[in-house]
């Protein structure tokens, strides 16, 4: 190309550079669009043109114009870039992972794309290339706070706590009024019964968001009093799940001899016939649903973490799996004979509307089973522990029941699960639709 062609061809993506960041996106469009049509195949206008459809939240018309780019030799780095972003906020985390790593050859150091690396390796459940990449990342980029907070993260669910409260440390030297490592701290110290600690981070949480329903949720768990709230934040307990979705058998069987799905199952199995509608609320990774498949004309198991349902689809014992959260309403296209639930209870306090629904679903003289916590002042409902769950009375667990028109058939006290330790006593329940 002759000196003044190349010349006009810069110019030309200046203005529409500048016309792009000052909103005038007709006029931009017409500049990258031109420069496009005398050279097809340069990268940067291309690129620019998809950065402007994103702008217009156009992504059907941008991402073309990214994998176009990216498939040049040599690739356009900016829009290696935009299409991984685009793939990760399509969900499509695996997709996004060979376009960061062919950014990476061309540009090794780049702690920003090692971070979203981190999180589609996360995202897809690869632990320890999530955790490579973050390290990469605060070390290219050790001013940038999401990194730290990110691998605090990847810290925290191997159980390197300590490593992980450092890396959190780091984040909010950075950015003080980071929300996200404030909570995280504010979890861990909270797990340790550093309760002054851990309100110190709640509150710094509230600062910057007055309505961050996880920080009030947990700050109201420490502080008890009379009017808990009816139940743990859906975001918290779905994120709660899905961080520990990976290792979650070999904690909760392995270290804290958890049982209840064996002893719910075995409290209910007097009950259970053939060819029987079953579903599994809270499923979990599919703990115990081995133990009702013989009995399942069809088991459904429904879940508020999709990572833990993807868990329970390994398995291969379900006839169907679907992302659920109990509190809004349930709509099934059939009526079950039996519904079971371990451990689900305790993130809610008002059980009321989860009863109610329960036997909308349930066919004449179908089954319900679940556990809770035991709260062995009658006087009460329900109360929020510092753990984050609540433990219900067996008089207002009776009470429910009978409202809904269901007949107890068992309520029995039984160690549920350890905590620092100890046995956690709650009551197993088994009760029939009238």
């Amino acid at each position: 190309m002759k000196r003044a062609a190349k010349d006009n061809v810069e110019r030309i993506f200046q203005q529409s550079y500048i016309s792009h960041k000052a909103g005038r996106f007709f006029e931009a469009e017409k500049g990258y669009r031109k420069l496009l049509s005398i050279k097809p195949k340069w990268g940067q206008p291309m690129s620019a043109l998809g950065i402007l459809y994103l702008d217009q939240n156009r992504p059907d018309k941008a991402k073309p114009l990214f994998e176009k780019a990216a498939g040049l030799n040599p690739p356009d780095l900016s829009a290696c870039y935009q299409l991984g972003r685009l793939k990760q906020m399509e969900n499509d985390h695996q997709g996004a992972i060979p376009v960061y790593r062919q950014m990476l050859e061309q540009q090794p150091e780049a702690g920003l794309v090692w971070n979203n690396l981190g999180v589609a390796y996360r995202e897809t459940g690869n632990a320890d290339e999530a955790m490579d990449s973050f390290r990469a990342a605060v070390r290219f980029a050790p001013d940038m706070a999401e990194a730290w907070n990110n691998l605090g993260v990847a810290l925290d669910e191997q159980g390197q706590v300590e490593q992980a409260l450092n890396a959190y440390q780091k984040a909010i030297k950075i950015q003080p009024d980071y929300v996200s490592p404030h909570l995280n701290i504010g979890i861990i110290l909270q797990k340790f019964e550093r309760f002054k600690e851990a309100e110190t981070h709640y509150r710094k949480v509230l600062e910057s968001q007055p309505k961050n329903e996880i920080a009030q949720f947990m700050l109201q768990s420490i502080s008890g009093g009379d009017s808990p709230p009816d139940a743990a934040p859906v975001n918290h307990v779905r994120s709660i799940f899905d961080q520990c979705a990976e290792d979650f058998e070999a904690i909760l069987v392995g270290e804290l001899e958890y049982k209840t799905p064996e002893r719910l199952f075995h409290l209910v199995r007097p009950y259970l016939t053939e060819k029987m509608e079953i579903l599994d609320l809270g499923c979990g990774t599919g703990l115990g649903a081995v133990l009702y498949r013989p009995f399942a004309k069809k088991l459904t198991g429904v879940d508020v973490s999709e990572k833990m349902l993807e868990k329970a689809a390994e398995k291969k014992i379900y006839s169907r799996l679907e992302v659920f959260d109990i509190m809004q309403p349930w709509a099934f296209p059939v009526k079950f004979d039996l519904i079971y639930s371990s451990d689900v209870f305790v993130y809610f306090g008002d059980l009321d509307q989860i009863i109610k629904s329960a036997v909308t679903c349930l066919a004449p003289g179908g089954k319900i089973a679940f556990s809770v916590e035991k709260l062995k002042d009658d006087a009460t409902d329900y109360q929020l522990y510092p753990s984050g769950r609540y433990a219900h009375s067996r008089n207002y667990v009776q009470t429910c029941l009978n409202r809904h028109g269901l007949e107890p058939l068992a309520l029995e006290s039984a160690d549920i699960r350890k905590q620092s330790g100890d046995p956690v006593e709650g009551f197993l329940v088994v009760a029939q639709k009238q």
